[in-house]
């Protein structure tokens, strides 16, 4: 998420001839799944990448001609046995890649649609040709059952993480939430925490009590809410609001013993959570300071909102289903 919005600014930044490489198909093992994209100028990348190194090198000679010629071209690599040695990697990926290579101008259509998507939080599915007389032509997917060979992606609205408590320990949750692409919400029943210079990289900051700042907030099943007010009576507010919203997770900060006391209250008052919310808030990590809860926290959330167990990749079953 965070590649593909960085390279959007650039495009729209960037003041030179530029070129889009984008990984449109992979036969086989490949480093970067299909929608990877290396935007470069004339002076080489810029940001992204398609493979583990091994590519990039012709790529850029090949957006150099696509630059030249002012055409897209569609290419394929073959990364498969001996053939990956060619590349001078030997890395082994076991793939064969299709990488359209276009060249832009200004800021395509395409683009504006997606952000459109994400400020909007729904979700975009485009549809790009890959037949030589339509190459790298945009459109909404076709209808089901049509015949429309080409690439079709998906393209969600980013995560959005809504922080109840603007105490100083909030602080690098916000930064490396920021650092995933992620919006990023700080609220707070004290107008002196709940500051816009103290949160300079959030998207939003709103200081209110619990009933003023979440009542209508835009929760979905790409939210998630995080509870570290330090407040008992604050967050037992905040979860009677937030039990039956649409967020897709809820995370409670604190002891199990004070998790639990907050959780019997709200049984008796007939609201229990479901498995949206975790509470202590976070994977086990071992984390003690502000940042490495934090990465805790962004873990934890991370997982949960994809389906994934937070397990070590070496100790998921080979055969279970891949992102």
């Amino acid at each position: 998420m965070k590649e593909l919005q960085d390279i959007l600014h650039l495009v729209r930044e960037h003041p030179g001839p530029l070129a889009l490489a984008t990984l449109v198909g992979v036969e086989g093992a490949s480093y970067r799944r299909p929608g990877a994209r290396l935007l470069l100028d004339r002076e080489g990348a810029l940001r992204g990448s398609l493979s583990g190194g091994c590519l990039e090198g012709d790529v850029y000679a090949r957006a150099l001609e696509t630059l030249a010629e002012n055409r897209p071209r569609l290419m394929q690599y073959d990364l498969r046995g001996d053939a990956d040695l060619v590349w001078g990697s030997g890395s082994g990926c076991e793939g064969l890649l299709d990488i359209l290579v276009e060249p832009l101008h200004g800021f395509p259509e395409w683009m504006t649609w997606l952000e459109q998507a994400w400020a909007s939080r729904t979700t975009l599915t485009l549809h790009t040709a890959l037949s030589l007389d339509q190459l790298g032509r945009r459109s909404l997917p076709p209808q089901p059952g049509a015949s429309a060979p080409g690439f079709t992606e998906t393209f969600l609205p980013p995560t959005a993480l809504w922080i109840l408590g603007a105490s100083d320990d909030s602080r690098p949750l916000v930064r490396m939430a920021k650092d995933l692409g992620w919006f990023v919400g700080v609220l707070d029943h004290r107008p002196a925490f709940a500051r816009p210079e103290r949160f300079p990289e959030a998207d939003a900051v709103r200081a209110g009590h619990p009933v003023q700042v979440l009542t209508g907030l835009p929760l979905d099943h790409r939210s998630a809410v995080v509870l570290m007010t330090h407040h008992y009576a604050k967050d037992l507010e905040s979860l009677r609001l937030l039990l039956p919203s649409s967020a897709g997770y809820l995370g409670l900060m604190g002891s199990r013993a004070r998790g639990a006391k907050l959780l019997a209250e709200l049984a008796a008052e007939g609201l229990r959570p479901n498995h949206r919310l975790h509470t202590p808030v976070g994977l086990d990590l071992g984390a003690v300071d502000p940042e490495a809860i934090a990465l805790s926290i962004l873990a934890e959330i991370q997982a949960f909102l994809h389906g994934r167990s937070g397990r070590s990749l070496g100790a998921v079953d080979a055969a279970a289903p891949q992102p």
